[in-house]
């Protein structure tokens, strides 16, 4: 039988068992919708409420606190349903710990290095009481790897925790796929803690959401942290036999947090910041800049978590070849993300030179853009060698034996050399990511089947192809040309995606859907002065109705013009026809006359 069946009907059987889960879950829930409240309340007669100030995100004084509720309604139903044991044990001690130093903090401030001590004071309990990383036989090893994971995950979530239901609604996901992975598994042990945690997370989330009540404070964050970086270390992927699952899958499902606090650490030591220091230059504060709203911002970075968990799951049913290479597609897509939000201005000018374009609080980082080309050439030097590792697991089904391994090693400097000779030889680092076109689509499907070739030749020549498979380099062709084209698209549908959220002036119709009508929706979207929001096009060819152009569609016809411009509320119509008959302007002037609609024709707008 093959083994996605196999591992299906295991799973389930699995799931019919989940019903004696539905009581610990709805306990954590509730006493979370009934704790959150009240806490809330004591906090704002005390006058314990975060003012608005620079470094935060917050526009109106917000209680704190919110931690207490989901300290409280985790652990009276972890103390009650889940059973006793050393590791159990260590968890609570762990977690009490480290929630009495979030509420110290939250009210007298602790300084960010003594901090840090006790988190890994926190860490170390947890590794006394039998949390590790048993993937590890050696202690010297694994001990501190696990101190650093706890510590990391930790900081991860208590940086996170920068906009309104942001930090608890990942966490909320993080521990219901933590939950999910471990039922799938059959370890009810494991899942039962995520699913408790998900349950208060959930229930803090009615008071959390925008517009906020109540902030959860260094009490509910490092707690939350400490708690799923606990979860992942005594998840059923430590008795996995396979090592990719074990050091790979907990970071697939903390993608999100993880890769902020990354990200965050990496542009403040660009920008000569302290680490440490808070402020608005996280993943979501970027977006928000980039034209998305708070709500959309916090909804696109669940979706983002929920993506990398569905991966963790799918890896159960699929090779761990193709699990490996789900990763990496996941992990070039944040790479992507992160440079392209890299580009956007969110610190003061700190003197540094470069070209900047000011555009609705738009400005290009001046470091990044003058490193452009070297942020390139690093971002295909990272796929070119995770194309051919990527060729070689899917080659042997991710099973990669000594020899194979050895092979990789001596031959992967030889195949970068030879495939940056060509990447440069095409020019493809001359163009502008951002615009890229099909004719620069072209130009990398050349690039990347001569480097293949050649890489091969090189190979062949000096090694005459000995314990190589020819296999390997087919499957390296076809990655390395998704990975370097997608890459490219990539950050071209970034900008799409954050150029229409930015559209938020006035409403217009573009009439004519040729090549001027195409022309002028491109440049509403790239000069942001214009002030203009497109709502569809109109055009008297009726075959072009119904399609659409860069996501506008063409709505009908002169015939439908004073319907459209009435449903769809536009403030104003864009004749965008060189040329245009007198009598059919005419026409269209007395119906924008008669709806009291302003008109423009194209010249006026871009006059030559």
């Amino acid at each position: 039988m093959p083994r996605t069946l196999v591992v299906w009907g295991e799973a389930s059987r699995n799931i019919s068992m989940l019903k004696p889960y539905l009581i610990p879950f709805l306990l954590s829930f509730s006493l979370s919708i009934l704790i959150t409240p009240i806490v809330k309340r004591i906090a704002i007669l005390k006058g314990c409420v975060a003012k608005p100030r620079e470094d935060r995100w917050n526009k109106n004084p917000t209680a704190l606190f919110g931690g207490i509720a989901i300290f409280l309604s985790f652990i009276i139903p972890y103390i009650i349903f889940v059973k006793f044991n050393m590791e159990n044990l260590g968890i609570i001690l762990a977690g009490c710990f480290i929630f009495g130093v979030g509420i110290f903090d939250d009210i007298a401030r602790i300084k960010p290095y003594t901090k840090l001590l006790t988190q890994i004071v926190a860490a170390a309990l947890l590794l006394n009481f039998g949390i590790k990383i048993n993937a590890i036989p050696y202690p010297l090893i694994s001990a501190p790897l696990t101190i650093l994971w706890i510590v990391a995950i930790i900081n991860s979530f208590n940086l996170l925790d920068n906009m309104d239901g942001l930090s608890g609604g990942i966490a909320a996901i993080v521990g219901a796929v933590l939950f999910l992975f471990s039922i799938l598994n059959g370890n009810f042990e494991v899942g039962l803690p995520a699913l408790i945690l998900t349950g208060s997370l959930l229930g803090f989330l009615r008071y959390n959401f925008k517009p906020a009540q109540i902030f959860m404070g260094d009490s509910g964050s490092m707690f939350i942290g400490l708690m799923l970086g606990a979860i992942t270390l005594h998840g059923s992927w430590q008795e996995s036999t396979h090592l990719v699952m074990v050091l790979l899958i907990p970071i697939l499902i903390l993608a999100v947090p993880i890769f902020d606090t990354m990200f965050v650490a990496l542009m403040r030591s660009i920008n000569s910041r302290k680490v440490f220091q808070g402020g608005k230059d996280h993943l979501s504060h970027r977006m928000v800049v980039l034209g998305l709203s708070e709500k959309k911002t916090v909804l696109a970075l669940y979706s983002m978590s929920i993506v990398f968990g569905a991966i963790s799951i799918l890896s159960m049913f699929v090779s761990p070849a193709v699990t490996v290479v789900l990763i990496l597609l996941a992990v070039i897509s944040l790479i992507y993300f992160g440079a392209f939000l890299g580009k956007v201005k969110v610190y003061e000018d700190n003197g540094l030179n470069g070209a900047r374009k000011k555009n609705g609080g738009v400005v290009l980082n001046g470091v990044l853009m003058h490193k452009r080309r070297i942020l390139e050439v690093g971002v295909d030097f990272i796929l070119i060698c995770l194309a051919y590792i990527a060729a070689n697991l899917l080659r042997y089904e991710g099973i990669l034996s000594i020899t194979s391994q050895d092979l990789i090693v001596k031959s992967l400097p030889l195949i970068l050399i030879v495939k940056f000779i060509v990447f440069f030889g095409f020019g493809l680092y001359r163009g502008m990511w951002r615009y890229v076109s099909v004719l620069e689509l072209v130009n990398i499907f050349k690039a990347v089947s001569f480097a293949s070739i050649a890489s091969a030749l090189a190979v062949l020549f000096l090694w005459r192809f000995q314990g190589f498979s020819r296999t390997v380099f087919i499957i390296d062709w076809l990655l390395l040309f998704i990975f370097v084209s997608g890459s490219r698209v990539l950050e071209r549908v970034y900008k799409e995606i954050f150029d229409q959220a930015n559209l938020n002036g006035k409403k217009v119709l573009i009439y004519g859907a040729g090549d001027a009508g195409e022309f002028m929706l491109r440049e509403i979207r790239n000069n942001k002065i214009l002030h203009y929001d497109p709502v569809g096009f109109l055009d008297d060819d009726e075959e072009k109705i119904g399609r659409r152009i860069h996501g506008v569609a063409v709505l009908g016809t002169r015939k439908d013009m004073e319907k459209f411009l009435k449903t769809k509320e536009a403030n104003e119509l864009i004749i965008a026809i060189p040329g245009i008959d007198k009598y059919i302007l005419e026409e269209v002037i007395s119906i924008c006359n008669s709806l009291d609609i302003k008109y423009k024709k194209i010249s006026d707008i871009l006059p030559r």
